[in-house]
């Protein structure tokens, strides 16, 4: 404990809040003249819809939409500056109120806002007068965490054993009076200070999502600093690296995310949990509080976070193949050494960039010009517009061409495999396609293919097959033998 009041006491220094109102960005956030423009925008398009990422030209035409709700009925225009501006302006680094990134395999900027204004928002929300307090029901989960504490911590097996007897004693009792009639019910207020106090906490596991995956990226932002940096052997930077992930792998964080996540890949705790929630949303004094309906997805929603964290560790690992499959021949050796110089002097100038700059490219091959080799001056052959009359034409054409083009939807098999994967382990084709009969035939297959090869790793099982059926225009059935592939939770990028 008196660590705990050590580490507080030097948070709350004048030294430390001093610099942290200069460097943090929530802070920044909540003394700026425009927060609440900028908190009222960004919560809307992503905390109250739980979005994670959202594309630039889409999150450009909300905000215009937004400014001009904000400036409609006034005189003067109060935010003058137009929609992309300010997003560039909220993502630069003197700000740091969204992230711009590019996500895999697609050319434009998405936009996602960061931990700290994730963290400023909520303490906003936080001022507004709550329905009650509930006091008695956090009572009731403090003591059941420290009563987990003494009876997990405990290494004496006899009061291990007598803390085992006390509980059986008291379910034996309970069940007791439930044989004989009697039950103690929750009261209204008691179901809704529980309920208020479950989905508040769910809420912040979604933003805890957020601080947990800016913290990979910020190991994945040193990883690529250090390997642009590093001039000593690469057995040295990868056993260093290695040792890290480990360390996070094995810390506090790492350990706790790690148990959250094999809680939402686990399809009977999900089914349990599903199930206790449309139960609880069915009592009447839950359903009188108007709950919204993204309370029955919000074990969904963590499922969703989840795999942005999840994708996040995989650049990680990525990275570090991309440098160990490097091959060091002489000149991409040079070539290595060259863009390593332009990172290195880059991240010195990264938080002081030179005002006017520019770059020259020396020619990569000489330039050769002869007079001989130019071309005579050709005047332009002026084009005659004919005014005759066009009439409509009589010529028959085969036009078959133009109705047998075929679109396959990639986005939606792959939701059909997703939505497969939420309630089993693992699913083949042949169950995806018993379920969501093939519509487009053996395209589809192709397609499940091109899934299979792009976002999920050991999927083939090459050593057996299975057959797949399907018909066209509900007349003729077809059947196609194909190499097994099984795609799985764990197996999925």
């Amino acid at each position: 404990m008196d660590k705990m009041n050590t580490a507080s006491t030097e948070h709350m220094s004048y030294a430390y809040l001093d610099k942290l109102r200069k460097s943090n960005p929530a802070w920044r956030l909540l003394t700026s003249p425009n927060a609440p423009f900028i908190a009222a925008f960004l919560f809307r398009e992503f905390i109250a819809e739980d979005r994670r990422q959202i594309a630039q030209y889409e999150l450009v035409s909300r905000l215009d939409s937004f400014i001009y709700d904000v400036d409609s009925g006034r005189e003067e225009t109060l935010f003058p500056r137009t929609a992309r501006e300010y997003l560039d302006d909220w993502a630069s680094d003197k700000h740091g109120w969204l992230r711009k990134f590019y996500p895999t395999g697609q050319d434009e900027p998405h936009f996602d806002i960061t931990s700290q204004v994730q963290k400023a928002i909520d303490w906003l929300l936080s001022l507004k007068q709550q329905m009650f307090i509930g006091t008695e029901s956090r009572l009731l989960t403090v003591s059941e965490l420290l009563r987990q504490i003494v009876a997990g911590a405990t290494s004496d097996p006899k009061q291990r054993l007598a803390e085992l007897r006390r509980q059986k004693d008291e379910i034996e009792q309970e069940m007791k009076l439930v044989a004989e009639g009697k039950l103690t019910l929750l009261d209204d207020t008691q179901i809704r200070e529980r309920f208020w106090q479950a989905m508040s906490t769910a809420r912040e596991i979604l933003s805890d999502f957020r601080a947990v995956e800016h913290n990979f990226r910020e190991l994945d932002r040193e990883l690529r600093e250090r390997i642009a940096t590093w001039e000593k052997g690469k057995g040295e930077l990868l056993e260093s690296i290695f040792n890290e992930q480990d360390g996070i792998a094995q810390s506090e964080q790492g350990k706790s995310f790690s148990a959250f996540w094999k809680f939402l890949m686990s399809s009977d705790l999900q089914e349990d949990f599903s199930v206790s929630l449309e139960r609880i949303l069915e009592l009447r004094p839950i359903q009188e509080m108007g709950v919204s309906r993204d309370s029955r997805n919000i074990h969904h929603n963590w499922v969703e976070a989840g795999s942005h964290v999840q994708e996040t560790v995989a650049t990680l690992s990525q990275q570090l193949r991309h440098y160990v499959d490097e091959n060091y021949i002489a000149e991409e050796r040079r070539i290595n050494q060259i863009l390593r110089e332009i990172e290195g002097k880059a991240l010195n100038i990264r938080n002081d960039p030179p005002e006017n700059w520019h770059f020259e490219i020396d020619s990569i091959k000489p330039e050769i010009l002869l007079p001989l080799d130019r071309p005579l001056y050709s005047p332009r052959t002026k084009i005659e517009l004919r005014d005759d009359m066009i009439d409509t034409g009589i010529e028959d054409f085969a036009a078959d061409s133009l109705y047998s083009q075929v679109y396959v939807d990639k986005e939606k098999l792959q939701n059909q495999i997703s939505y497969m994967l939420r309630i089993h382990d693992e699913v083949s084709i042949a169950q995806i396609t018993a379920e969501y009969p093939p519509e487009l035939g053996l395209s589809e297959l192709v397609v499940y293919f091109t899934i299979a090869d792009e976002k999920y790793s050991n999927a083939y099982q090459t050593n057996d097959f299975e057959e797949v059926f399907w018909s066209d225009n509900g007349e003729t059935l077809r059947l196609a033998k194909i190499p097994k592939i099984i795609f799985t939770r764990e197996g999925e990028r």
